[in-house]
C-alpha cells in the first residue's frame, strides 16, 4: 500500500480533529439514547465511506472465520461499525454522566475477582482488548472508587491526542503514553493502583497464536507481572441488545517464572490471547476489525522461509 505524503496526514489529521471536537460538543447536547442512535447511523455511514477499512475488517473476519461465506463476513463487518460509532458516541457522553446514569445501561459480574486482586496489595494489571465499549468500563470502574490508569497509544495528530486524553482524564482515569509508560506503570502498581492495557494490536516484542495465525504482540503485561507479582486481571464490556452492556470480570491470573524469560512472556501472552479470543469468537461484531493484526506475523513467517 502506498504511503500517504505528510501533507496529506497532517490535513486529514486536523480535519479529524476538528470532527472530533464537532462531535464532542454535538453529543454532549442529546440525550443518551439519542446519542447512541445518532452514532450507530454514523458508524453505518462510515462502513459505507470507508472502503479501505471496510476492506481490511472483511479480509480479517475470512482469515479468522475461513468457514463464514462472504455475505457473513460483510454482515459481521457492517455490525462492527455500527457498534464503534455507537462506542464513539458513549465515550464523548461518559466523562458527563454520573454513576446512576451509567447503571441504567450497563451491570457488572465478577467485581469480587477485582477486589481480591487489589487485596493483595501489589497493584493489577486489567487486561481487556479494543472490545465491546472499553472506555465505558473504566469510567464506571472510576465512579466505583477503584484507582485506575491506561496505557494508551497517542494518535498520528497531536490535537486529536490531546483531547482524548483530556476526556479519559476527566472520565477519572490516568494516562500513560505508550512507550514512555514503563515507569509511570511501576509507581502506579507499588501503589496498589490498576493499570489497564490493551494488547491486542499488532507489535513484534513477542508472537502467539490467535484464530490459529501467528500475530505479533506485546510483551508489557508479562514483563510487568513477573517483575512485580501484580495478579492479572481479564475483564470485558460486551454490548448486549437494545445498547446495553455486561462488564464481566475473570478471576485473577498468576504465572509463576521458569527461568526462560521470553518462554515466559511468551506463555503469558498466549494465555491472555486465548482469554480474548475466547470472547472474540463468542461476539465476533464486537472486536475492532479494522487494523491488520496478523502483519507482524506475516513478516515474521516470510523471515523464516526465507532463512530456511
Amino acid at each position: 500500500m502506498a504511503t500517504k505524503p505528510r501533507w496529506r496526514k497532517r490535513v486529514e489529521g486536523r480535519l479529524g480533529s476538528l470532527g472530533l471536537r464537532v462531535a464532542w460538543k454535538l453529543f454532549q447536547l442529546l440525550p443518551l439514547r439519542w446519542a447512541q442512535r445518532l452514532g450507530a447511523g454514523l458508524g453505518l455511514l462510515a462502513y459505507a465511506l470507508a472502503a479501505r477499512y471496510r476492506r481490511v475488517a472483511i479480509q480479517n473476519l475470512r482469515r479468522a472465520f475461513p468457514d463464514w461465506t462472504p455475505a457473513q463476513a460483510r454482515a459481521v463487518a457492517r455490525r462492527v461499525f455500527r457498534n464503534f460509532g455507537v462506542g464513539l458516541a458513549e465515550f464523548l457522553k461518559a466523562p458527563t454522566m454520573t454513576r446512576s446514569q451509567i447503571e441504567q445501561i450497563l451491570s457488572v459480574v465478577g467485581l469480587e475477582h477485582l477486589d481480591a486482586a487489589f487485596r493483595e496489595g501489589k497493584g493489577v494489571l486489567l487486561i481487556t482488548g479494543h472490545f465491546g465499549n472499553w472506555e465505558l468500563m473504566a469510567r464506571y470502574l472510576c465512579l466505583l472508587g477503584y484507582p485506575i490508569a491506561v496505557i494508551a497509544r497517542d494518535a498520528d495528530d497531536r490535537d486529536t491526542t490531546e483531547l482524548i486524553t483530556t476526556l479519559r482524564e476527566r472520565s477519572g482515569y490516568k494516562v500513560f503514553p505508550r512507550g514512555n509508560a514503563a515507569r509511570f506503570v511501576l509507581k502506579a502498581l507499588r501503589a496498589n493502583e490498576a493499570v489497564g492495557i490493551l494488547p491486542d494490536q499488532n507489535a513484534g516484542d513477542v508472537f502467539v497464536e490467535f484464530f490459529g495465525q501467528k500475530a505479533g504482540s506485546v510483551a508489557g503485561p508479562a514483563v510487568f507481572h513477573l517483575r512485580t507479582g501484580a495478579p492479572i486481571v481479564p475483564l470485558f464490556c460486551v454490548r448486549l441488545p437494545n445498547d446495553h452492556h455486561r462488564v464481566e470480570i475473570l478471576p485473577p491470573m498468576h504465572f509463576e517464572p521458569t527461568g526462560d524469560t521470553q518462554a515466559d512472556y511468551r506463555r503469558i501472552m498466549q494465555s491472555l490471547h486465548n482469554v480474548l479470543e475466547s470472547y472474540v469468537r463468542r461476539y465476533p461484531d464486537q472486536w475492532l476489525w479494522l487494523h491488520d493484526r496478523w502483519k507482524s506475523g506475516r513478516k515474521q513467517f516470510a523471515t523464516l522461509a526465507t532463512k530456511g
